[in-house]
């Protein structure tokens, strides 16, 4: 037995280790997304770890580039039904991880998050919120939550309205000067 065949790796990886933003299981792997390896920031890339070592991150191995430098950020990852789910500010990725490739699958426009928060995985599916809507992936594809037989329940500019930090209304509503509709 050598170093390589019992580790998965050279003895002359210089790092193993990364600090990242987001990160998921899936597969007996972990998956780390908007990472800086050895000094170096990749804000749009994912690393994997070695099979049953999920903290273990050799340099030069293990990288799942879907689209690199495209202005935006990795947020948020999630796994569900053998997909990695990586969410950039305004795009999904859906990453296929069931074989020993991994492959993207789908690309969806105006479906990222702002922040990690805005996303949630349940039994049914993972479901989120952006300024355009709420949505819910369910293993095969992405629904409009505020969509019921293909018409919008909700219009965008309402929904916008609903999600924006409303503090300066409540100022205007004490202003004596205002008036009052009671």
């Amino acid at each position: 037995d050598t170093y390589k065949s019992i580790n998965g790796f050279s003895s002359e990886v210089k790092s193993l280790d990364a600090k990242y933003k987001t990160a998921v299981v899936q597969g007996r792997r972990t998956y780390i997304g908007n990472i800086i390896q050895d000094g170096k920031t990749h804000p749009d890339r994912i690393l994997k770890s070695q099979v049953n070592r999920f903290d273990t991150f050799p340099e030069g191995m293990g990288s799942v580039d879907v689209v690199i430098r495209d202005g935006e950020n990795i947020v948020k990852l999630e796994a569900f039904a053998d997909r990695i789910l990586q969410f950039k500010q305004n795009t999904l990725y859906v990453i296929n991880v069931s074989e020993n490739v991994d492959f993207l699958e789908d690309t969806y426009r105006n479906r990222g998050c702002a922040f990690d928060y805005h996303v949630t995985r349940t039994d049914m599916g993972v479901c989120w919120f952006n300024i355009h809507g709420v949505y819910m992936y369910d293993g095969k594809q992405v629904y409009d939550l505020l969509e019921k037989e293909g018409i919008r329940v909700i219009s965008e500019s309402d929904w916008q309205i609903f999600i924006t930090d409303h503090s300066n209304l409540a100022s205007t509503a004490d202003d004596p000067d205002m008036g009052s509709a009671m």
